[in-house]
Protein backbone atom coordinates (compact mmCIF):
# COMPACT_ATOMS: atom_id res chain seq x y z
CA UNK A 1 0.00 0.00 0.00
CA UNK A 2 1.08 3.05 -1.00
CA UNK A 3 2.60 5.67 1.85
CA UNK A 4 1.05 8.66 0.20
CA UNK A 5 -2.63 6.71 0.66
CA UNK A 6 -1.89 6.17 4.24
CA UNK A 7 -0.86 9.74 5.21
CA UNK A 8 -3.29 10.69 2.79
CA UNK A 9 -6.05 8.69 5.03
CA UNK A 10 -4.86 10.14 8.66
CA UNK A 11 -5.48 13.42 6.67
CA UNK A 12 -9.28 12.47 5.66
CA UNK A 13 -9.82 10.80 9.15
CA UNK A 14 -8.21 14.40 11.16
CA UNK A 15 -10.62 16.62 8.65
CA UNK A 16 -13.45 14.24 8.56
CA UNK A 17 -13.66 14.39 12.72
CA UNK A 18 -17.36 15.59 13.91
CA UNK A 19 -16.01 17.61 16.33
CA UNK A 20 -14.27 19.71 13.58
CA UNK A 21 -17.22 20.52 11.87
CA UNK A 22 -15.13 20.98 8.32
CA UNK A 23 -17.06 17.91 6.47
CA UNK A 24 -20.49 15.32 6.69
CA UNK A 25 -21.60 13.15 4.39
CA UNK A 26 -19.64 12.41 1.42
CA UNK A 27 -18.28 16.33 1.21
CA UNK A 28 -14.70 17.09 0.96
CA UNK A 29 -11.78 15.63 -0.54
CA UNK A 30 -8.48 15.86 -0.39
CA UNK A 31 -5.23 15.11 -2.72
CA UNK A 32 -1.25 14.67 -3.13
CA UNK A 33 1.10 15.02 -6.06
CA UNK A 34 3.76 12.69 -6.55
CA UNK A 35 6.39 14.65 -8.83
CA UNK A 36 8.43 11.76 -9.31
CA UNK A 37 5.43 9.70 -11.31
CA UNK A 38 3.46 12.99 -12.37
CA UNK A 39 0.32 11.72 -10.92
CA UNK A 40 -1.98 12.22 -7.95
CA UNK A 41 -3.50 10.58 -5.43
CA UNK A 42 -7.56 11.88 -4.84
CA UNK A 43 -10.20 10.79 -2.84
CA UNK A 44 -13.00 8.43 -4.82
CA UNK A 45 -16.33 9.88 -5.10
CA UNK A 46 -18.41 8.73 -2.80
CA UNK A 47 -16.12 8.21 0.41
CA UNK A 48 -16.93 9.91 3.64
CA UNK A 49 -13.38 11.68 4.75
CA UNK A 50 -14.02 10.60 8.49
CA UNK A 51 -14.43 6.94 7.32
CA UNK A 52 -11.64 7.13 4.49
CA UNK A 53 -9.42 3.78 3.86
CA UNK A 54 -6.34 3.56 2.28
CA UNK A 55 -7.99 1.64 -0.89
CA UNK A 56 -10.10 4.99 -0.88
CA UNK A 57 -7.65 7.02 -3.26
CA UNK A 58 -7.68 6.66 -6.40
CA UNK A 59 -4.23 7.61 -8.81
CA UNK A 60 -4.71 10.18 -11.76
CA UNK A 61 -1.72 11.68 -14.66
CA UNK A 62 -2.05 14.84 -14.15
CA UNK A 63 -1.06 15.63 -17.82
CA UNK A 64 -4.10 14.17 -18.73
CA UNK A 65 -6.07 16.64 -16.28
CA UNK A 66 -4.28 19.63 -17.12
CA UNK A 67 -5.24 19.14 -20.89
CA UNK A 68 -9.02 19.01 -19.81
CA UNK A 69 -8.21 22.29 -18.28
CA UNK A 70 -5.73 24.15 -20.66
CA UNK A 71 -8.36 23.51 -23.21
CA UNK A 72 -11.75 24.70 -21.09
CA UNK A 73 -9.13 27.91 -20.40
CA UNK A 74 -8.83 28.26 -24.62
CA UNK A 75 -12.14 27.72 -25.52
CA UNK A 76 -14.74 27.62 -23.01
CA UNK A 77 -16.57 25.02 -20.90
CA UNK A 78 -18.35 22.21 -23.34
CA UNK A 79 -19.99 19.24 -23.32
CA UNK A 80 -17.36 17.41 -25.15
CA UNK A 81 -14.51 18.13 -22.25
CA UNK A 82 -17.39 17.56 -19.65
CA UNK A 83 -17.80 13.66 -21.28
CA UNK A 84 -13.71 14.13 -21.70
CA UNK A 85 -13.31 14.36 -17.83
CA UNK A 86 -15.82 11.90 -16.64
CA UNK A 87 -14.69 9.73 -18.87
CA UNK A 88 -10.81 10.11 -16.86
CA UNK A 89 -12.57 10.15 -13.57
CA UNK A 90 -14.16 7.10 -14.13
CA UNK A 91 -11.43 5.41 -15.02
CA UNK A 92 -8.72 5.90 -12.50
CA UNK A 93 -8.04 3.34 -10.28
CA UNK A 94 -6.64 2.77 -6.22
CA UNK A 95 -3.24 1.50 -5.31
CA UNK A 96 -4.31 -2.36 -5.43
CA UNK A 97 -5.61 -1.65 -9.05
CA UNK A 98 -9.22 -1.23 -8.38
CA UNK A 99 -11.45 0.74 -10.67
CA UNK A 100 -12.76 3.76 -8.78
CA UNK A 101 -14.42 6.75 -10.18
CA UNK A 102 -12.23 10.00 -8.99
CA UNK A 103 -14.16 12.64 -7.07
CA UNK A 104 -15.74 15.00 -9.27
CA UNK A 105 -14.01 18.23 -7.93
CA UNK A 106 -11.01 16.71 -9.07
CA UNK A 107 -9.61 19.62 -11.01
CA UNK A 108 -9.28 22.11 -7.95
CA UNK A 109 -6.39 19.96 -7.16
CA UNK A 110 -5.29 19.68 -10.65
CA UNK A 111 -5.17 23.78 -9.95
CA UNK A 112 -2.86 23.62 -7.00
CA UNK A 113 -0.48 20.54 -8.40
CA UNK A 114 -0.03 22.48 -11.58
CA UNK A 115 -0.76 26.32 -11.88
CA UNK A 116 0.61 26.68 -7.84
CA UNK A 117 3.16 23.73 -7.95
CA UNK A 118 1.97 22.81 -4.16
CA UNK A 119 2.11 19.06 -3.48
CA UNK A 120 -0.79 18.90 -0.92
CA UNK A 121 -4.52 20.25 -1.36
CA UNK A 122 -7.28 19.97 1.02
CA UNK A 123 -10.97 20.87 0.13
CA UNK A 124 -13.53 21.09 3.24
CA UNK A 125 -16.88 22.49 3.73
CA UNK A 126 -16.69 24.30 6.83
CA UNK A 127 -19.91 25.46 8.47
CA UNK A 128 -18.44 29.34 9.07
CA UNK A 129 -16.75 29.45 6.27
CA UNK A 130 -19.58 28.38 3.92
CA UNK A 131 -22.12 30.85 5.80
CA UNK A 132 -19.82 33.84 4.78
CA UNK A 133 -19.72 32.48 1.54
CA UNK A 134 -22.88 32.02 1.00
CA UNK A 135 -23.66 35.59 2.27
CA UNK A 136 -24.46 38.69 0.19
CA UNK A 137 -21.20 40.11 1.06
CA UNK A 138 -19.17 37.40 1.00
CA UNK A 139 -16.12 38.89 -1.10
CA UNK A 140 -16.37 41.84 0.99
CA UNK A 141 -16.08 39.67 4.23
CA UNK A 142 -13.01 38.05 2.81
CA UNK A 143 -11.02 41.83 1.17
CA UNK A 144 -8.76 40.99 3.97
CA UNK A 145 -7.62 39.31 6.95
CA UNK A 146 -8.77 39.09 10.56
CA UNK A 147 -5.80 38.23 12.56
CA UNK A 148 -1.99 38.26 12.36
CA UNK A 149 -2.05 34.42 11.97
CA UNK A 150 -4.60 34.41 8.96
CA UNK A 151 -1.92 36.45 7.12
CA UNK A 152 1.10 33.81 7.79
CA UNK A 153 -0.89 30.67 7.60
CA UNK A 154 -3.38 31.31 5.14
CA UNK A 155 -1.64 34.74 3.13
CA UNK A 156 -2.08 38.09 3.37
CA UNK A 157 -5.23 38.08 0.59
CA UNK A 158 -7.51 35.48 0.23
CA UNK A 159 -8.83 34.29 -2.85
CA UNK A 160 -13.08 34.59 -3.12
CA UNK A 161 -14.16 32.93 -6.23
CA UNK A 162 -18.57 33.11 -7.17
CA UNK A 163 -19.95 29.86 -7.07
CA UNK A 164 -19.67 27.24 -10.16
CA UNK A 165 -21.47 23.85 -10.45
CA UNK A 166 -18.76 20.70 -9.18
CA UNK A 167 -16.98 19.30 -12.35
CA UNK A 168 -15.44 21.43 -15.16
CA UNK A 169 -16.94 24.35 -14.29
CA UNK A 170 -15.73 24.99 -10.78
CA UNK A 171 -12.30 23.62 -11.99
CA UNK A 172 -11.94 26.16 -14.51
CA UNK A 173 -13.43 29.04 -12.06
CA UNK A 174 -10.41 27.96 -10.24
CA UNK A 175 -8.07 27.62 -12.53
CA UNK A 176 -9.00 30.79 -13.99
CA UNK A 177 -9.32 32.54 -10.33
CA UNK A 178 -5.61 31.49 -9.15
CA UNK A 179 -3.83 32.55 -12.60
CA UNK A 180 -5.41 36.05 -12.17
CA UNK A 181 -4.39 36.49 -8.38
CA UNK A 182 -0.91 34.95 -9.40
CA UNK A 183 -0.92 38.04 -12.16
CA UNK A 184 -2.18 40.24 -9.81
CA UNK A 185 -0.10 39.09 -6.34
CA UNK A 186 3.16 37.99 -7.66
CA UNK A 187 2.34 34.38 -5.57
CA UNK A 188 -0.12 31.83 -4.97
CA UNK A 189 -3.68 32.04 -2.51
CA UNK A 190 -3.14 30.43 0.64
CA UNK A 191 -6.73 29.99 0.88
CA UNK A 192 -9.55 29.70 -1.51
CA UNK A 193 -12.67 30.72 -0.82
CA UNK A 194 -15.77 29.03 -2.71
CA UNK A 195 -19.09 31.00 -2.98
CA UNK A 196 -22.25 29.40 -1.82
CA UNK A 197 -19.53 25.82 -1.67
CA UNK A 198 -16.43 25.99 1.52
CA UNK A 199 -12.45 26.20 1.48
CA UNK A 200 -9.25 25.16 -0.44
CA UNK A 201 -6.05 25.39 1.63
CA UNK A 202 -2.54 24.03 0.27
CA UNK A 203 0.71 22.95 1.90
CA UNK A 204 3.98 20.86 1.26
CA UNK A 205 2.49 18.01 3.39
CA UNK A 206 -0.60 17.03 5.49
CA UNK A 207 0.34 18.94 8.01
CA UNK A 208 0.58 22.43 6.71
CA UNK A 209 -2.61 21.70 4.12
CA UNK A 210 -4.79 21.28 7.36
CA UNK A 211 -2.92 23.62 9.61
CA UNK A 212 -4.33 26.36 6.95
CA UNK A 213 -7.74 25.01 7.25
CA UNK A 214 -7.74 25.21 11.35
CA UNK A 215 -6.69 28.95 10.67
CA UNK A 216 -9.23 29.50 8.19
CA UNK A 217 -11.55 28.09 10.09
CA UNK A 218 -10.72 30.37 12.89
CA UNK A 219 -10.45 33.36 11.21
CA UNK A 220 -14.17 32.17 9.63
CA UNK A 221 -15.81 32.12 13.13
CA UNK A 222 -13.82 36.00 14.23
CA UNK A 223 -15.56 37.32 11.09
CA UNK A 224 -18.51 36.30 12.38
CA UNK A 225 -18.20 37.96 15.53
CA UNK A 226 -16.88 40.72 14.54
CA UNK A 227 -19.83 40.93 12.08
CA UNK A 228 -22.23 40.40 15.10
CA UNK A 229 -20.66 43.11 17.17
CA UNK A 230 -20.87 45.79 14.64
CA UNK A 231 -18.45 45.12 11.82
CA UNK A 232 -15.26 43.59 10.23
CA UNK A 233 -12.13 45.31 10.70
CA UNK A 234 -9.48 44.04 8.81
CA UNK A 235 -5.66 44.20 9.59
CA UNK A 236 -4.60 47.19 7.45
CA UNK A 237 -2.99 45.46 3.98
CA UNK A 238 0.22 46.66 4.40
CA UNK A 239 1.16 44.94 8.06
CA UNK A 240 -0.74 41.66 6.50
CA UNK A 241 1.79 41.81 3.93
CA UNK A 242 4.65 42.55 6.42
CA UNK A 243 4.09 40.11 9.00
CA UNK A 244 3.32 37.19 6.61
CA UNK A 245 6.87 37.29 5.18
CA UNK A 246 8.86 38.02 7.95
CA UNK A 247 11.43 35.57 8.53
CA UNK A 248 10.19 34.92 11.62
CA UNK A 249 7.15 33.57 10.51
CA UNK A 250 8.47 32.28 7.60
CA UNK A 251 10.66 30.12 9.68
CA UNK A 252 7.79 29.30 12.24
CA UNK A 253 5.16 28.51 9.30
CA UNK A 254 8.33 25.83 8.20
CA UNK A 255 8.91 24.39 11.32
CA UNK A 256 4.91 23.86 12.14
CA UNK A 257 4.39 22.26 8.21
CA UNK A 258 7.67 19.68 8.81
CA UNK A 259 5.80 18.10 11.88
CA UNK A 260 3.84 14.37 11.01
CA UNK A 261 -0.17 14.78 11.56
CA UNK A 262 -0.92 12.88 15.01
CA UNK A 263 -2.80 9.03 14.70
Amino acid sequence: MSKLAKELTNLSRKAGEPAADLTIQAEGNAAVFDRKKNKFLVKASGVIMGNAKDEDWVWLELGNCVEILEDARKNGSSEKLTAALNAILAASKNTDGQVRKASIETLVHVVAFHAMEVDWSLHTHPTPVVALAASKDGAKHYSGTVFPDEAVMCGPVPLFLPFANPGLDLGLGVYLGVLDYQQKHGRNPGQIILGNHGLCTFGVGARDALGATEIAVKAARIRLGALSAGGISFVPNDAAEAIAFRPDEILRKRLLAREALSK
